[in-house]
């Protein structure tokens, strides 16, 4: 089943923005990822991307596996 961008994911994605903005990059090209990653990140599962790059600096937040 897919799982919903409910209101915890929206919270999370505006943690997730918070910090490519911190990281000194521009979310706006990563919004999608962002979404998916948040997703992921607030029902607390891992995020496997073949595109790690793009995810850095939420390791915090975000169990990140690449593939």
């Amino acid at each position: 089943s897919p799982i919903p961008l409910d209101a915890s994911a929206a919270r999370t994605y505006a943690t997730l923005v918070a910090l490519v903005l911190e990281a000194g990059r521009n979310p706006r090209p990563r919004k999608f990822d962002l979404m998916i990653a948040a997703c992921a990140a607030s029902n607390r599962l891992p995020l496997f991307t073949r595109n790690a790059g793009d995810l850095k600096g939420l390791g915090a937040k975000l169990d990140i596996v690449a593939v």
